[in-house]
């Protein structure tokens, strides 16, 4: 567009009623000068012709007497003397030889009609208006009409004048113009561009920036009016960002996936746990690029549909889901749980979708092993139970003293298992408390492999295995720990060897120390334990091969004691083992526990003071 600027628009606005008023006003001075330039012409004529009548009333042919001439020549007007035919009798300008009948002549033909008329024809020569004026001649022999005509010469030499002052003024007045446009402009615009780059700044989000204009008053109102709708942006926007924190605050703490689908299921929020359970953000994908689960998807095009809220569980290992995940993922597989609920406005028919998602892995894991435990337990205690019932039965119907001998032996031993079994379930109780302190005490790590030894010899020599011990330990350190506890446990883990290694075979017990560390290891040859299952094997009543491990005995308890005894003395236990190539235990433990760092800071502390 050519003229979308205001300063444009305003000066060319401003010129084009600058030229329409000078024109107008040349116009009218043109006419007016005119029109009293005719009137005062026609006035002179009518006065020389009233003249000039009474002249011809003294001669016969006045014209001969050469009083026409003289006065055509001191007035500046031609004389015309017309015959009642029409012939020209005599004109001061021209011979009347050269002059055609006038008789037809639009101010004789009035003057004849109403003794005296007017008429204004353009010259031929100087293209100026001429004046006539004719008067009728009564009574004269030869005269009919005197006719006096005068052309405008002023009127040229006016126009000739008028149109260098006008031109003049045009142009001082466009050179005035074009200075006062420029510098009211300049005061309009000047503070319209500071506005305009202030609302410029607004729209990039830069709404605390301000701008003061005094004048013009309607320029400052609307700056003032400007800043302050900017103002009030800027606390909305400040209340909606804090809400917005607090609201991504509280959804990133949450311990289940959230996640905001429009109506064509299109994710357009996610918070932290979600983009955790689904492998990454999601956001801006549809959710049929992020969760394969038919299930899923199904849920939420029903909740979409029906507007009610829908759920279900299904299984999850990286990007597969359902059968799946829990084939290619095995004990690795999540579970998770989806609740779809539609949530709809009154302005639209179309419904949006909060979906939650809740990683039910840990929760279906410890109902696992609840159910396994009350079963284990219920199992390990009614094989006693049954035995001691039934040959408590025999017993009171025995009728040797061999029978009751051998019925009391079996009943005593059936005791004595299930004895075991309440006593490791009391310890496992009692390690798992939150308050569990064990009373601990600096020992020799040579007195506690050998209450090991001793504890565990009779097993070896009943499967004709050997136990051997290396001990690494040259400066003598001794470890500051549960004797009670640390035996029991390096007892599980050497009986455990020897379960499950063939008849034969050697069990190796050892232990390296340094000044911060003691390192029990329990090496054997048995049958190993698979990958998948080494994860497990701290579980309570986790068993590989269940049928196996019950046909060799066993509460099924005594590496979660001894994951339990590590965890209280501050150290970690972890497993090497191949099927078919046997198992390595080592047992870490800090040499000084937990009590000589706390002991140190509180020396430091009281130094301090």
């Amino acid at each position: 567009m050519k003229f979308s600027s205001i300063r444009s628009n305003l000066i060319v606005s401003s010129l084009l009623i600058l030229t329409l008023s000078l024109a107008l006003s040349y116009s009218l001075s043109n006419r007016a000068f005119s029109a009293a330039l005719h009137e005062s012409t026609y006035a002179e004529l009518e006065e020389n012709a009233e003249y000039l009548s009474n002249l011809t009333a003294q001669y016969t042919k006045p014209w001969l007497e050469g009083h026409f001439d003289a006065y055509a020549q001191s007035t500046a007007t031609r004389i015309t003397l017309i015959a009642k035919d029409g012939q020209v009798l005599f004109d001061s300008e021209y011979e009347i030889a050269e002059l055609d009948n006038h008789l037809w002549r639009k101010e004789v033909q009035q003057a004849l009609t109403a003794g005296s008329a007017y008429s204004e024809r353009s010259s031929t020569t100087e293209n100026l208006p001429v004046l006539y004026y004719a008067r009728s001649i009564q009574d004269h022999p030869s005269i009919a009409v005197l006719r006096v005509s005068k052309t405008l010469n002023q009127l040229g030499g006016y126009r000739k004048t008028y149109q260098h002052m006008f031109l003049g003024n045009l142009a001082v007045l466009v050179l005035l113009l074009l200075c006062i446009t420029t510098i009211s402009i300049m005061l309009l615009t000047k503070p319209l561009k500071k506005i305009q780059a202030l609302a410029k700044q607004y729209a990039q989000g830069s709404l605390n920036e301000r701008l003061s204009i005094q004048r013009p008053r309607e320029m400052a109102d609307l700056a003032s009016s400007l800043q302050h709708m900017a103002s009030l942006l800027q606390t909305n926007r400040e209340r909606l960002e804090t809400s917005h924190n607090r609201l991504q605050t509280i959804m990133d703490n949450l311990h289940e996936g959230i996640l905001l689908l429009d109506p064509t299921l299109t994710i357009e929020v996610a918070n932290m746990e979600a983009a955790k359970l689904l492998g990454g953000d999601p956001t801006g994908y549809r959710l049929g690029e992020v969760v394969a689960s038919s299930a899923v998807l199904a849920a939420c095009n029903a909740c979409k549909d029906e507007g009610t809220t829908t759920s279900l569980t299904v299984s999850q290992f990286k990007h597969l889901y359902e059968e799946s995940a829990v084939l290619v993922g095995r004990r690795k597989a999540k579970t998770l749980r989806f609740l779809c609920t539609p949530l709809s406005t009154a302005r639209t028919t179309t419904r949006s979708l909060v979906v939650s998602i809740q990683d039910m892995t840990e929760l279906t894991r410890l109902e696992q092993i609840r159910k396994d435990f009350v079963a284990n337990v219920s199992h390990e205690l009614k094989t006693p139970i049954t035995s001691i019932t039934g040959f408590s039965e025999a017993l009171l119907q025995a009728k040797t003293d061999q029978e009751y001998q051998r019925f009391a032996q079996v009943i005593h031993r059936q005791a004595g298992n299930m004895k075991r079994i309440v006593d490791d379930l009391l310890l496992l109780s009692s390690l798992e408390q939150a308050n569990a302190h064990p009373t601990m005490a600096w020992t020799r790590i040579e007195q506690i492999i050998e209450e090991t030894v001793q504890s565990c010899n009779y097993r070896f020599e009943e499967k004709h295995s050997t136990l051997s011990t290396q001990i690494d330990n040259p400066l003598g350190y001794e470890l500051l720990c549960s004797g009670m506890l640390l035996t029991q446990a390096l007892t599980n883990l050497v009986i455990n060897a020897l379960t499950y290694s063939p008849e034969h075979s050697h069990v190796l017990l050892a232990c390296q120390v340094d000044d911060m560390s003691a390192t029990f290891s329990v090496k054997d040859e048995g049958i190993g334990i698979p990958l998948e299952d080494q994860e497990r094997i701290f579980e309570r009543f986790y068993r590989v091969d269940t049928a196996r491990s019950r046909s060799q005995g066993g509460t099924g308890l005594g590496l979660s004691i001894v994951k339990h005894i590590t965890a209280l003395h501050h150290g970690n236990i972890e497993v090497h083992s191949e099927t078919g190539k046997g198992s390595l235990f080592i047992m870490r433990l800090p040499r000084s526990g937990s009590e000589l760092p706390r002991l140190e800071e509180r020396s430091e502390s009281l130094y301090r003071k």
